[in-house]
């Protein structure tokens, strides 16, 4: 509005020009665009009064209509006035704004260059110029617009701000800090404008220039904490420890339980290996009952973090440690800090503490679904098979349809021989959005299931759909190929699927297992002797590998040697009573 008031004042200044006016010659280019817009022919034309009187009334309707968004009526009324008064700055102007309005930039740029040229000394004229010469892209025309506005007028703050904000938008960050200077230098000390040219600097990449560009807002403000940590990371950034140290110092004594100025304060002291120094900052924070716990919580979060990054420290093991007991016995009902105490017991492979912490956090945040993830998985891993199954039970009433859950849940009913309930969890979990390479997983073990319950048709489709996903899945492609073999079903195929598992992983015990077992299904025993040999030498062969080194003894016409692998595999598992016919044994 505060343009506008002025724009209209030099409109009406404009129109009380003499009667009579002249057109003026433009270029090629400006007369194109013209001819779109004003009538040709008026070169020494002389107007009546009521024609000028006409003219003057359909400038003020056309600006009327403008303002009430009429552009057509508009355009129209401005464009008759523009007719008979063309050596008006002031309708030539209206012109250019209404044409900027339409986003007609081109007419736009036109008429203000007009106004520009009958009004030189107008800076609302060059002003409406820049505008459309920035809504076309061409920044640096404006520019130099801006420039003549200055040199008309130097201390012009407003056209300052606009050319320093032109220029660093053109990459120009250089000249848009000249020009923030030239600011300061008339108004004085101004963070505003100090943070505008710290941005510039951080473009170009100045550092000093940054640094005391910070001290001039610190000379403004000396306790500004939030300033004096940017100080400190510009100053780490030069290995300048003892300056950041210093500052942050500072902010400590502004806020002694500032948490970033404390965590700060304690990475200059863990990265100087000031093992005690760093911890009792720490350990004062997270135990400051005016701290509030989401600054707690962040707190261990980071130290976690700095020790998943360097798990062999002993003291940052302990420190880590301390801070984990610190934070549950000030946030003993925070599911979140039970939650940072697993994820640190886990890495450190305290099974049961971690386990212990998962359970709370899962009471205290039974929609927490990491949480249960991380406990159902916990427990497969640890082989507690059934406490898995509880959890997943359980945390299927709090988050369903969790594809990881029911995956884990659906897992350990396989291993737990429960194979019914195994392939309803599996085969919801494969129904589940989840990433290519985890549902091959899910449709692979939905595969063994349905394998283990001789339903073939179903564990082939399963296994086809796994590596349809995941053609790179090697237990599927492994247990798919011996699966295969048993049956003695499709034994090329087998043998291909079996070679690459072991190409995806060749020292895997069962794999090469697989491999041996197909060629003795083909009748080479030398080569299934191979395989078997190679896996029982890794040292973990099943007892099934040892029954199969057995039965290719037996097919080579080596009895006494047979009958001593399937003694090694009954002693490994006494299930296989099936052998004992073999050895003779009641």
């Amino acid at each position: 509005m505060h343009k506008q008031k002025h724009a209209f004042i030099h409109l009406i200044i404009a129109l009380s020009l003499p009667a009579v006016f002249l057109f003026t010659a433009c270029s090629s280019g400006e007369q194109l665009a013209a001819d779109e817009t004003v009538s040709p022919g008026r070169d020494s034309e002389v107007f009546t009064e009521d024609q000028i009187t006409e003219a003057r009334s359909n400038f003020i309707r056309g600006i009327s209509a403008r303002h009430l968004d009429d552009y057509e009526a508009a355009e129209v009324l401005l464009t008759r006035a523009q007719n008979i008064l063309h050596q008006s700055s002031g309708v030539n102007f209206a012109l250019a704004e209404l044409y900027f309005e339409m986003s007609d930039y081109v007419n736009s740029i036109y008429y203000g260059n007009r106004a520009v040229e009958l009004d030189p000394h107008n800076k609302w004229y060059r002003l409406q110029l820049v505008d459309g010469y920035r809504a076309t892209g061409n920044n640096r025309k404006g520019v130099e617009q801006l420039q003549i506005i200055l040199e008309q007028n130097p201390s012009d703050i407003d056209v300052l701000y606009q050319k320093a904000r032109i220029l660093s938008g053109m990459g120009e960050y250089a000249k848009s800090n000249e020009a923030y200077q030239q600011i300061l230098d008339l108004t004085g000390p101004d963070r505003a404008i100090i943070y505008q040219r710290i941005n510039n600097y951080t473009r170009l990449d100045d550092n000093d220039a940054i640094i005391n560009e910070l001290k001039k807002v610190l000379e403004l403000d000396p306790g500004n904490i939030n300033t004096l940590l940017m100080l400190n990371q510009f100053y780490l950034e030069q290995d300048r420890i003892e300056d950041a140290r210093e500052v942050l110092e500072q902010a400590r004594q502004r806020n002694p339980r500032h948490p970033e100025t404390l965590v700060n304060l304690a990475d200059i002291h863990i990265n100087q290996d000031e093992w005690e120094e760093a911890g009792a900052l720490l350990q004062n924070l997270v135990g400051d009952t005016l701290v509030s716990p989401g600054n707690k919580l962040e707190i261990v979060q980071y130290i976690i973090s700095r020790y998943s990054n360097n798990p062999g420290n002993e003291q940052l093991h302990k420190t880590t440690s301390s801070l984990i007991g610190t934070l549950l016995e000030t946030e003993p009902d925070n599911g979140l800090a039970h939650s940072l105490a697993a994820e640190f017991y886990i890495m450190t492979e305290d099974g049961d503490q971690a386990l212990h912490h998962l359970q709370i956090t899962t009471e205290i945040m039974p929609e927490n679904d990491a949480a249960w993830r991380q406990l159902i998985q916990t427990y497969y891993i640890e082989g507690r098979y059934e406490d898995a199954i509880a959890a997943g039970e359980k945390a299927d009433n709090h988050v369903p349809e969790d594809a990881f859950i029911m995956f884990f849940t659906g897992g350990s009913y396989f291993l737990k021989e429960n194979y019914e309930k195994a392939v309803k969890w599996l085969q919801s979990a494969s129904e589940l959005p989840s990433r290519s390479e985890f549902r091959s997983i899910i449709l692979g073990t939905l595969g063994d299931t349905y394998a283990s319950l001789d339903q073939w048709d179903e564990a082939d489709k399963a296994y086809e759909a796994a590596l349809a996903h995941n053609s790179d899945n090697d237990v599927a492609l492994n247990n798919y190929a011996y699966y295969l073999s048993e049956r003695e079903e499709n034994l090329e195929k087998a043998k291909e699927m079996a070679n690459r598992a072991l190409e995806l992983n060749p020292a895997n015990s069962a794999f090469l297992d697989t491999m041996g077992w197909i060629y003795f299904k083909l009748g080479d025993y030398e080569k299934a002797h191979e395989y078997i040999k190679a896996s029982l030498e890794t040292g973990d062969a099943s007892a099934e590998v040892m029954e199969h080194m057995g039965d290719v003894y037996d097919k080579m016409g080596e009895p006494d040697r047979a009958l001593y692998w399937w003694q090694k595999a009954l002693e490994e598992d006494e299930s296989r009573t099936h052998l004992k016919e073999r050895l003779h044994i009641n």
